[in-house]
Parts: C-alpha cells; structure tokens; sequence
C-alpha cells in the first residue's frame, strides 16, 4: 500500500493528466470499481469455503455409507452361515409338524 508521499504524487500526476474537472468524476468511478471488486472478492471467498464443506460433509457419508455396506455383509454373511446349517436332530427322530391346537401325538405301547 502506497504512504502518503506516493499517495500526494499519484494525486499532482492525475490532476495534471485528467484536469481539476474530470478529477472527482474518475475518483468516484474508482471508488466504486473498488467496491464492485470487494463485494465479488468476498462473494467468490464465501463460494470455497461452502464448496470446501460440502466436500467435508461429502467425505464424511461416504466414510458413513461405507461402514453401513461393511457391517450389511458381515451381517449377511453371518446369517448364510446360520441358515446353512444342517439341522442337528438325530436321523429317523424328526417330529412331524403338527398345529398348535392338535394333541401330542400317543403312544400305546409306551405306556
């Protein structure tokens, strides 16, 4: 950023380049170049940091999703082993499915 010598030089050169009259006219239209360049810097700044966030939060469910995908087939392959297991009664011992409001089934000869 200039001082106030360099400051006091720019001002006689452009009073003398543009004349006392246009002088305020193009002062203006500087300030207001200026303001224009700040709101759009400040703007773009605003645009990365919530683009950079979204990104986070990006990262973040796809870290989520992929634990949920992990623990679905560790589950899926835990219960594949469950259901593929032979039934553990002892050959020729099966008992017949029946309903519930039928009796148990009698045998005369154990008695």
């Amino acid at each position: 950023m200039p001082g106030p010598q360099e400051m006091m030089v720019i001002a006689i050169v452009a009073l003398l380049v543009f004349g006392p009259d246009r002088l305020p006219e193009l002062a203006r239209t500087a300030a207001k170049f200026l303001a224009k360049v700040r709101n759009e810097a400040g703007r773009n700044v605003r645009e990365f940091r919530e683009a950079a966030d979204i990104k986070d939060l990006e990262r973040d469910l796809r870290g989520v999703r992929d634990e949920f995908r992990s623990t679905r087939d560790e589950l899926g392959r835990s219960t594949r082993g469950l259901l593929d297991e032979p039934d553990e009664r002892p050959p020729g011992r099966s008992t017949p499915d029946r309903a519930d409001d039928e009796p148990p089934p009698m045998d005369p000869e154990a008695t």
